[in-house]
């Protein structure tokens, strides 16, 4: 997680990087999620530097990583990403926005931004807690008050005074 420099730009999902754009448009269609462009609501793109290694472990050949390129997407219903660099394949998850909550990233030992996400991920078939990585800059604020505001108006959270367990959410 720290161990990044990261950026992150707000862009319309045509201009993506193409192999991630490419990814994203296949994962649409083989999910039957509708029209990539027409569907999404926001759109961002973090390019991840890995930060400079230490001499030591550049002395025993430790490697140089390439850039990961990630693209965040926000539809009415899902969160989408896609990752990965020129030397690696594309990964892209989603996240149905009933089934998960986000806050912004934060951490007392880690100096990072980013969005992360609890509940159903992907596939996945039980509660899940990640991460994705993004840049400092506003969008990054802005892309997790978006999808907090998505999530709350498909998944309204609980007025009750009462935990869940007691009856309460109902």
């Amino acid at each position: 997680m720290g161990d990044y420099t990261r950026s992150t730009r707000e862009c319309s999902v045509g201009l993506v990087r193409p192999e991630l754009h490419l990814a994203l448009e296949e994962y649409f269609q083989k999910n039957s999620l509708g029209d990539l462009e027409a569907e999404t609501l926001l759109c961002c793109e973090t390019v991840s530097e890995k930060k400079e290694m230490g001499w030591l472990t550049t002395l025993l050949g430790g490697k140089v990583e390439p850039l990961v390129y990630t693209a965040l997407l926000l539809t009415s219903t899902h969160l989408v990403w896609a990752r990965g660099s020129q030397q690696t394949s594309i990964n892209v998850n989603a996240a149905d926005l009933r089934f998960i909550r986000v806050k912004p990233f934060a951490s007392l030992f880690v100096t990072d931004t980013g969005l992360q996400i609890s509940g159903l991920l992907g596939n996945s078939k039980g509660m899940t807690l990640g991460y994705i990585g993004m840049g400092p800059e506003p969008i990054t604020q802005k892309f997790c008050d978006e999808v907090r505001q998505a999530i709350d108006k498909v998944n309204p959270p609980s007025t009750s005074k009462w935990p869940a367990w007691m009856g309460g959410g109902k």
